[in-house]
């Protein structure tokens, strides 16, 4: 056991991976972010047109008798 605990040689800090900068990946994470946020209002829209047909098509099988 020699040496400085937390020395570390020049060849191990030439070898480390390149790492993407914090900031790049807080851009994708926000694009991500609002780019689902923008569809929920559609979503919700699309649902309730869904809906709306699933209930006119259930009044006219009623009115028809069956």
């Amino acid at each position: 056991m020699g040496g400085g605990a937390g020395a570390v040689p020049p060849s191990t800090i030439s070898k480390l991976p390149d790492i993407q900068s914090t900031a790049a990946d807080d851009e994708d994470e926000w694009e991500d972010e609002y780019e689902e946020a923008g569809l929920m209002p559609f979503a919700v829209i699309v649902l309730l047109f869904a809906i709306g047909v699933l209930a006119i098509e259930f009044m006219t099988k009623l009115a028809a008798g069956g």
